[in-house]
């Protein structure tokens, strides 16, 4: 009887100790649930809050290429020996007042406009060798174009992209941040060949920042809309 009332203590305190043992793992779990949930003061996002705000700046940056595409142009530049060379401008009013790079479009070049892979007659309104720009009458009205970003606006890693035309209706893209800026000349961390020269840069929203100056090293520079609007009268 005796040996019997010590196995029946024994079996009673093994399962009373499992039952301890499986309701503290009981309890562990649910803390853990609650504590994962809760955001300390301090604490990092979250990866997935990361990614969400990538794919949403993606997104708004593909809508933004897609929008600003009618305000580009294509500029077929012929030298001496008549080897044509490609670069892009922008159309920075709807009454065909647009802008060039100088150094693309020096004076006595020959030259044609396209928009939207159509030949266009165009004018030389002004040349500003100082800014490197030259200001275009295209014969056209009511043509796209989009609204201009403000100076006062600008900061330092403005996120910034542009677009330059291909030939027909292809273009090209790049995207970068501002690295440095003066009142006469934005430096961007993005790096283009030659026939990135003139092509529209625009911030995310789509608003012209100015145009592309591409150094020899590759840097992409950007000749600021007001400038180009104190050049052309606008």
């Amino acid at each position: 009887m005796i040996i019997k009332k010590l196995i029946k203590l024994v079996l009673l305190l093994i399962a009373a100790v499992f039952a301890g043992a499986l309701g503290g793992v009981l309890a562990f779990n649910q803390c853990a649930g609650l504590f994962s949930s809760y955001e300390f003061p301090g604490m990092m996002p979250m990866a997935e809050e990361k990614t969400e705000v990538v794919i949403q700046e993606n997104k708004a940056l593909k809508n933004a290429i897609a929008k600003v595409k009618g305000a580009v142009i294509e500029i077929r530049v012929a030298d001496a020996k008549n080897n044509i060379t490609q670069g892009s401008g922008i159309i920075l009013a709807s009454d065909g007042i647009a802008a060039a790079v100088y150094d693309f479009y020096p004076p006595g070049a020959k030259a044609e406009v396209f928009h939207r892979g159509e030949k266009i007659g165009f004018e030389v309104l002004k040349r500003d060798k100082d800014a490197n720009a030259v200001i275009l009458k295209l014969d056209a009205a009511d043509l796209s174009t989009m609204g201009f970003y403000h100076a006062e606006d600008l900061m330092l890693g403005e996120r910034v992209f542009l677009v330059g035309a291909r030939g027909g209706n292809d273009f090209f893209v790049n995207e970068g941040i501002v690295r440095d800026f003066a009142e006469d000349k934005i430096t961007t961390n993005i790096y283009e060949s030659a026939p990135a020269a003139g092509a529209p840069v625009f911030d995310i929203e789509g608003k012209i920042l100015g145009i592309a100056e591409i150094a020899k090293n590759g840097q992409t520079s950007i000749i600021p809309v007001w400038r180009l609007k104190e050049i052309g009268e606008l």
